[in-house]
């Protein structure tokens, strides 16, 4: 279901983009002159529908382009990496020792999961938008390839070129 601007009399949209990740993750912005758009689930449940939430630019304080802190990143690839040594170990010990057992590939995968994912989640950046009654935040998904990672940037970009146009702080 597409994403419907519903535009009130005078204003002049700057930016309606949509982005449709993998595993339902979905992302749509419009920005004009007299509103910013944000996209809100119905309710909590995976296959609800959508909708633009339309957010006046006098709530609107302040647009930001955070970078990803790499710190959860680490601690996440770390984990991976130590369950997957782990369970890769105790599993090879067990088939060493003679005993039944079910050899999976899922130890090796979790182990270099974790050594990938670092270089992966470099360079993400976070959009926030800082309204008067709360915060919107978008991290887009983790992408492997960088022609995806470059549509993210682009996309932020556009967004940030829009709210500046639009007269809403950017940092």
């Amino acid at each position: 279901m597409p994403f419907i601007v519903d535009l009130q009399p005078n204003e002049e949209v700057y930016l309606s983009r949509e982005f449709r990740g993998t595993h339902g993750q979905v992302f749509a912005i419009a920005i004009s002159n007299q509103a910013v758009c944000l996209p809100v689930q119905k309710f909590a449940l995976k296959k609800d529908p959508w909708y633009f939430r339309r957010v006046p630019l006098s709530e609107v304080q302040q647009v930001r382009l955070i970078k990803q802190k790499p710190v959860f990143v680490f601690i996440l690839a770390a984990l991976m990496i130590v369950f997957g040594g782990v369970t890769g170990f105790l599993m090879m010990w067990y088939a060493v020792r003679g005993e039944p057992i079910r050899v999976t590939g899922w130890p090796l995968a979790f182990f270099v999961g974790g050594i990938v994912i670092p270089f992966i989640a470099r360079g993400r950046r976070t959009l926030v938008v800082i309204m008067s009654h709360g915060k919107y935040k978008w991290k887009p998904q983790l992408a492997i390839d960088n022609k995806t990672k470059e549509t993210y940037r682009k996309l932020q970009d556009e967004i940030v070129q829009a709210c500046r146009k639009a007269g809403i702080q950017v940092y």
